[in-house]
């Protein structure tokens, strides 16, 4: 009896550690591209990756950030709401002429809101809403959404931008799953929902997307860029996060983490 009991709590510790993953070759969308992906279905309970061992590997999120970093701004009240202005400061960010004409970047010189800052993906935005959240209060809300390996030791508005912290495909979409379902401890539902509102790139009558992106030159002459959010469909919603690391900047233009994103959702069938 000893023995049956102690097996039962074996399979039942197996079965509460153990996630139910699909892998999917999705090669032919990365190419030669090192890379990898995953989604998972709230519904089925269930993970789809590529590349599973990269999956488990740590980077940089990059810009990815922005999504704890608006979270933490907003439950410290640093930033009362997405519509919360921070002024541009032409001494500190001046105007550079090459940046003015390329997109994102042309749209950063200019006082923004949380929102549109995280639309623009804007970096100056972000360094100085860290610098307002500080060091003591970013390591600890950081600690309680356990994100990545909490390493935010490299520079107070450097560390995510191929700094200290770093964070897997795997934990990102953990992340995902507690900011969707409102399970991340200690923050209000106020501030979630806020940022879920930020979130949101397309509004179709079959989808709505919410993601973010994140690049950066983290490698020599190689360029990391990530795509993490949600999708929410009639038939329910999933998560989802990925990477690629490529040559040169200019294979990113026209969106194409995220359109690559949206061909694999295709055809995985989880959007239309």
């Amino acid at each position: 009896m000893k023995n049956l009991l102690l097996l039962c709590l074996f399979i039942l510790t197996i079965n509460v550690f153990c996630q139910t993953i699909d892998t999917v070759d999705l090669k032919s969308h990365f190419g030669d591209h090192v890379g990898g992906f995953s989604v998972y279905n709230f519904k089925t309970d269930m993970y789809i990756q590529y590349n599973v061992e990269h999956c488990k590997k740590r980077l940089s999120p990059c810009s990815t950030f922005k999504i704890p970093n608006s979270l933490i701004g907003l439950e410290t009240g640093v930033v009362p709401n997405s519509e919360f202005i921070i002024k541009y400061d032409s001494v500190l960010h001046p105007r550079d002429a090459e940046m003015l004409n390329i997109e994102p970047f042309k749209y950063w010189f200019q006082d923004l809101s949380l929102k549109k800052a995280f639309k623009y993906s804007c970096v100056w935005y972000y360094q100085e809403l860290a610098k307002r959240i500080g060091h003591e209060r970013m390591a600890k809300y950081v600690t309680l959404l356990d994100y990545g390996n909490k390493d935010i030791s490299s520079g107070d508005d450097t560390f995510w931008l191929c700094g200290s912290m770093q964070i897997s495909i795997n934990e990102q979409i953990e992340f995902l799953k507690k900011l969707y379902m409102h399970q991340l401890n200690g923050f209000s539902d106020k501030s979630i929902n806020t940022v879920k509102g930020i979130m949101l790139y397309e509004s179709t009558p079959q989808y709505k997307l919410f993601g973010k992106t994140g690049t950066g030159d983290c490698f020599e002459d190689k360029f990391l860029a990530w795509y993490v959010g949600f999708v929410e469909t009639d038939a329910g919603a999933s998560v989802f996060a990925m990477n690629i690391i490529v040559d040169s900047f200019d294979e990113l233009k026209n969106n194409f983490r995220i359109e690559l994103t949206k061909t694999i959702l295709r055809e995985l069938k989880i959007i239309k």
